[in-house]
Order: structure tokens, then sequence, then C-alpha cells
């Protein structure tokens, strides 16, 4: 019967990711995506100690290209 009930739990929480996603329009989940890439960037930077010369270096090249 836990194997039926767990199978069962699996299938809904999938159907039900898959049911959010559809919803979402593709330049939804281009933005989440994006936000998720900076934040890993973000810890990244800060677990290597170099968050101060990053936001320099994504700063000055913003400016540039504008």
């Amino acid at each position: 019967m836990k194997r039926i009930t767990t199978a069962l739990t699996h299938r809904l929480v999938a159907t039900a990711i898959k049911w959010s996603w559809a919803v979402q329009t593709a330049g939804e989940r281009k933005q989440a995506l994006g936000e998720r890439m900076e934040a890993w960037a973000h810890r990244l930077a800060v677990r290597w100690g170099c968050v101060d010369d990053v936001l320099a270096t994504i700063t000055t090249e913003t400016l540039r290209s504008r």
C-alpha cells in the first residue's frame, strides 16, 4: 500500500510541476533562468571573495555597451 501511495504522490507532484511550467510563458521561464544564473554567479563570487571586482567589471561593461 505504501508503494502505491508513494507512486501516486510522485505522479501528482510531477503533474503539478508540468502544469505549472505549461502555464508560464516562455519569457517568464527565461527571466527565471536568468535570475537563477545571476544568483549562482553571486554565490560563486562571494565564495571566491571577489564580489567587488565582479560588480565593478559588470558595471563598467554595462555602461560601455550603452
